[in-house]
């Protein structure tokens, strides 16, 4: 399955080359990983073949965000899949910085929303971010989603303790902004 999402990206299932390209340095580099706990601990091939391997599974989909110059640039994903609730988590990473703040994310999140209101049948998309990341939260926005509420000092990141801010979007709300094609 591959979705063009225009300006030369698109987006496609995660492959198993993609685990012996740059992918595993994005969780080494703290700038990528400065709003999540990827780079707390370190992670070796074993960690990712096993990550590769839980793919399989029914909770989760996530998809390679690539450029046709540069290959494999992030991941986009609905995590925590629930068909008896309709729901599931949205996660981005840009692992690339040369693809920092081109509206990659709004354009793999799209597309990837779109699939799990119309393949999947979700009723709800939701998100966590750091108070502190107002990218994440600039893209909720863009993607119809409203905050809902706050993790008090849920995080501690850089030295600090950070709230999360939630988020979240019903399937009639994402379409007024991002109408399915039929």
């Amino acid at each position: 399955m591959i979705y063009d999402i225009s300006k030369g990206y698109y987006v496609r299932n995660l492959e198993e080359a993609d685990l012996s390209g740059r992918y595993p340095l994005w969780f080494q580099d703290q700038d990528v990983c400065r709003y999540n706990s990827h780079g707390t601990f370190g992670k070796n091939a074993d960690w990712f073949r096993g990550f590769y391997n839980g793919l399989n599974s029914e909770d989760k989909v996530v998809w390679a965000i690539c450029h046709e110059d540069d290959g494999h640039i992030g991941n986009i994903s609905l995590q925590n899949l629930s068909f008896i609730n309709r729901n599931a988590e949205f996660a981005v990473l840009i692992g690339e910085r040369a693809h920092w703040r081109k509206s990659v994310g709004l354009l793999a999140g799209t597309a990837l929303l779109r699939h799990g209101f119309s393949k999947l049948n979700l009723s709800r998309v939701y998100c966590g971010t750091a108070a502190t990341n107002r990218g994440m939260q600039k893209l909720a926005g863009q993607l119809g989603m409203v905050e809902e509420g706050r993790r008090r000092r849920h995080l501690y990141l850089e030295g600090e303790w950070v709230d999360v801010l939630e988020y979240g979007v019903l399937r009639e709300e994402f379409e007024r902004l991002h109408p399915i094609p039929e």
